[in-house]
């Protein structure tokens, strides 16, 4: 549980504009939360629904102007959707990692399995994939940190590009572990399970297809 809750909410009916943020905190009566999420992954990371039943929040609470709670959500997605890549590139490194240690190990018709051309090119695909995606990332992060007109487009692209890549990299490293993989005895699985969920937070990876193809045709 969280000391304070950032919240939209709408206090007009004023589209867009009519969405204000305001500040909730944990002790706010009429506040409350609903039983734990039961998820395929981020099992490390609790989810339950935040519930308001007449809970009276005061206007010194508000941030920024009435109305403006839309504009500072749509802020924050450039740096969110930078994070989730960022989640992804990560879990994918250090499933490669631990492909790379266990294809070394594992041996089959007397030598290691890493010996064999097969999994050298599934390694050779997985790290290149993996190094694609955080130059991006990368030049994304550069964008956003330096107000880039085109910050959001490339935003988009590099959350896209480092989910799918990170989910396809994991995969491969649980193939690679063969039917140890699925086993909850390895780290693989679990990996396998909690990157599935990047290419939907943040804007689902359909959507940064949207996002780039519409800006690619404004130009």
């Amino acid at each position: 549980m969280n000391d304070i809750y950032v919240c939209m909410v709408r206090t007009s009916d004023n589209g867009a504009k009519g969405i204000s943020c305001l500040v909730v905190e944990k002790d706010t009566p009429g506040l409350s939360f609903g039983a734990p999420e039961k998820k395929l992954g981020w099992n490390a990371s609790p989810t339950a629904q935040v519930i308001f039943e007449d809970c009276r929040v005061p206007v010194a609470n508000r941030v920024g102007a009435e109305g403006e709670g839309f504009r500072f959500a749509m802020a924050g997605l450039d740096g969110g959707r930078l994070n989730i890549g960022a989640c992804s590139l990560g879990g994918a490194q250090r499933c490669l990692d631990e492909a790379i240690k266990y294809t070394k190990e594992r041996q089959q018709f007397g030598q290691p399995v890493a010996d064999f051309q097969n999994t050298q090119f599934m390694l050779a695909d997985m790290a290149t994939d993996l190094e694609a995606a955080r130059a991006l990332l990368y030049l994304a992060a550069c964008k956003v940190a330096a107000n880039a007109p085109d910050k959001s487009r490339f935003s988009a692209m590099a959350k896209r590009l480092a989910t799918d890549n990170g989910s396809k990299i994991v995969n491969d490293a649980l193939q690679l572990f063969g039917g140890y993989g699925y086993l909850k005895d390895y780290p693989i699985e679990r990996f396998w399970r909690d990157l599935r969920v990047h290419s939907i937070l943040e804007g689902t990876n359909q959507v940064m297809r949207m996002i780039v193809g519409r800006d690619l045709l404004r130009q």
